[in-house]
């Protein structure tokens, strides 16, 4: 093949592997700031929060009756850099302390979330809720039992703004086809200080 002829074709192929090139550039910046943004997804949290709680009375009961309570959220990340840890308190229960566990996995780029108490948990871990966050909402879900009924429960976290967060407790017996909400929970900043109480006493000691 003459040179110039042999210039034209390899320049041929240089321009049509450029869009491919670049469409993989693009998916790996793109991947990059996703990760990025499901490793800080709980970063807004980080603080002292005054949460108002509404839960059933009763649960898969088709119960209407709705309770409230307060209660403190001491949020703050782990020095491993791997996820954070909340402190939940409140005098809804005598010397009530709850602690969830949350550790982000930048492999799979989902978070898992354990939750433990030293009323209902007795010192075990309970079983994970895996998930991630898109945009400002997060959902995580995992197999559990409420009593000996196996079931899927739901945690699902939404970003309001700055100072306010919400989230809910759903569990499903059908595999994920309907769903019973019994836990809701609406955060207001305290503080970005995860040391700050929002009144004396408010950390006398709940998630399920």
């Amino acid at each position: 093949m003459p040179k110039p002829a042999l210039c034209a074709a390899c320049l041929c192929v240089l321009l049509a592997s450029l869009p491919a090139a670049v469409a993989s550039a693009a998916d790996a910046t793109s991947s990059g700031a996703t990760d990025d943004a499901q490793k800080h997804g709980f970063d807004f949290l980080m603080g002292t929060w005054s949460v108002q709680n509404r839960f059933l009375a009763k649960r898969m009961q088709h119960s209407h009756e709705w309770l409230k309570f307060q209660a403190t959220g001491i949020e703050q990340p782990l020095r491993t850099g791997t996820g954070n840890m909340e402190y939940y308190l409140t005098s809804q229960w005598p010397d009530f302390i709850g602690m969830a566990l949350r550790l982000y996995d930048p492999q799979a780029r989902k978070w898992t979330i354990y939750w433990s108490d030293n009323r209902f948990s007795r010192g075990v871990l309970q079983p994970p809720l895996t998930g991630s966050f898109h945009g400002r909402i997060g959902v995580f879900e995992g197999a559990d039992h409420f009593g000996t009924l196996p079931i899927t429960v739901r945690f699902t976290w939404q970003v309001i703004d700055r100072d306010h967060a919400h989230w809910s407790q759903a569990f499903s017996s059908d595999h994920g086809h309907t769903w019973e909400t019994n836990w809701t929970m609406a955060f207001t900043r305290i503080s970005e200080d995860a040391n700050a109480t929002s009144r004396p006493g408010a950390l006398h000691a709940a998630h399920r």
